[in-house]
């Protein structure tokens, strides 16, 4: 059984793949579409609860600027949150796994994108 933070990882690779059905449906071949706000909205929520979760558990103190840093800067903020949190080891495990997780997010984006396209192709 997933926990919730396996849970908040789920669904935020869900949502790229959804993502990517709704911008090649909506918009296909723009590359600004109307339904990518709605889509980073939902995915930053995920990676902030995610984030609050994974604190909680560890018992690490979020400050506010640590939060909004989260929010407006994730590529920056979970690098200094894991390395902060884990020490340098474990801090730089966490922070491989999320490049693996931002990698499979682009793959799932775009497999939705390509089966649409071939999809409605056919």
């Amino acid at each position: 059984m997933l926990g919730p933070k396996h849970l908040a990882v789920a669904l935020f690779l869900l949502i790229a793949f959804l993502s990517g059905l709704a911008r090649q449906y909506f918009s296909p071949g723009q590359l600004l579409s109307k339904v990518d706000l709605p889509f980073l909205l939902i995915g930053l929520f995920l990676i902030f609860f995610w984030f609050r979760l994974d604190s909680d558990q560890l018992g690490y103190r979020r400050t506010p600027v640590l939060s909004v840093m989260v929010l407006a800067l994730t590529v920056v903020a979970l690098p200094y949150y894991f390395l902060r949190s884990r020490g340098f080891l474990r801090g730089s495990i966490a922070t491989a796994l999320s490049l693996v997780v931002a990698v499979a997010y682009s793959m799932l984006q775009a497999g939705g994108e390509w089966a649409i396209y071939y999809g409605l192709q056919s």
